[in-house]
């Protein structure tokens, strides 16, 4: 199945100006979509797409975050996807080095600021058809290290399934994306070697092989995939990439 034998032709997208957001955007547009785009940087080299609707935000200030949201799809009575992608590493090392208000913010963008773009999503009785969070395996693996990361990506897990109970009509689903050559790849594989994060070591070994994607290609393998979740999962599950309910 290919993106363009999708019906659905709205998208909303947060995180749209680098790394796997921008990915994103660019496989949408190409494939005739309307992208909905939001991100504290412009996307430059998109700004000019007529499909492309677009938005500065910065999900680190709460206030504005859910009517920025609700005017940005002012005119737009039915959403078809929303992939709430945009998020933030944090520090990374042991919780013991990491202050709490650190963590704070980190988990301010990846949980609370996704609460806030949900709101702004279904203000004035939206119609969505779909929403995929993109979440992480180390919301579920644990490793040393991750700290605010890992247990933001965990609430985030749960928020999925909270506001899958209360939107029948809407698929949800946080996704794992993988392993993707982004930004956050050139902080965590620059970190001082530590006997403590061995997680670091196997990033460092994959960086460069087919096994972490750069965010092109994990975007044109995930759109199709995502057109696949509500028809193959429970909404409000969490699934990655590398372990498909629907390919065991």
């Amino acid at each position: 199945m290919t993106i363009e034998n999708q019906i659905a032709k709205t998208v909303l997208l947060t995180g749209a100006s680098s790394g796997l957001g921008h990915a994103f955007a660019q496989t949408y547009l190409a494939a005739g979509w309307n992208v909905y785009a939001v991100s504290r940087r412009p996307p430059a080299d998109l700004l000019d797409h007529t499909r492309l609707i677009f938005q500065p935000l910065d999900l680190s200030t709460d206030d504005e975050i859910a009517d920025s949201i609700d005017r940005l799809l002012a005119n737009i009575q039915q959403v078809d996807l929303a992939i709430l992608n945009a998020g933030v590493l944090g520090r990374f090392g042991d919780l013991t080095e990491i202050p709490v208000a650190e963590m704070k913010q980190t988990m301010d963008v990846n949980l609370w600021a996704n609460k806030l773009v949900l709101d702004g999503l279904f203000a004035r009785g939206r119609n969505v058809t779909q929403v995929v969070m993109i979440s992480s395996g180390a919301s579920v693996n644990g490793n040393r290290g991750w700290n605010g990361y890992a247990l933001s990506k965990a609430a985030l897990n749960m928020l999925t399934k909270l506001a899958a109970a209360e939107r029948p009509h809407t698929h949800f689903t946080a996704f794992s994306p993988g392993l993707v050559d982004t930004a956050m790849q050139d902080t965590l594989c620059t970190q001082p070697a530590d006997p403590r994060f061995p997680s670091l070591e196997v990033l460092r070994s994959k960086r460069g092989t087919p096994e972490m994607s750069m965010p092109e290609e994990a975007a044109r393998r995930m759109v199709p995939l995502f057109a696949e979740l509500p028809s193959r999962t429970d909404s409000g599950a969490f699934v990655d990439v590398r372990r498909l309910p629907f390919e065991e």
